[in-house]
């Protein structure tokens, strides 16, 4: 059995549409409060741009996504 954990931060583009940004092995007790500040700041920075888009324009959501996978044969 494999396990593993990853962060998704889920951002609004510059057009309204979702994008995320998956962190894999993250720290398993990050709280809204360590991640909110991070997220602003990918935001602020103002720095991406993918053919007139801004992917990330506004901070929406973050979650743990835990993946289980087991090896049947």
């Amino acid at each position: 059995m494999e396990k593993t954990l990853t962060l998704e931060l889920k951002f609004k583009t510059s057009e309204g549409k979702n994008k995320n940004l998956t962190l894999r092995n993250p720290a398993a007790e990050l709280t809204a409060s360590a991640i909110k500040p991070v997220m602003e700041a990918i935001v602020s920075l103002d720095v991406f741009d993918i053919e007139g888009v801004n992917p990330y324009s506004v901070a929406e959501s973050a979650r743990y996504v835990e993946r289980i996978i087991t090896d049947i044969l």
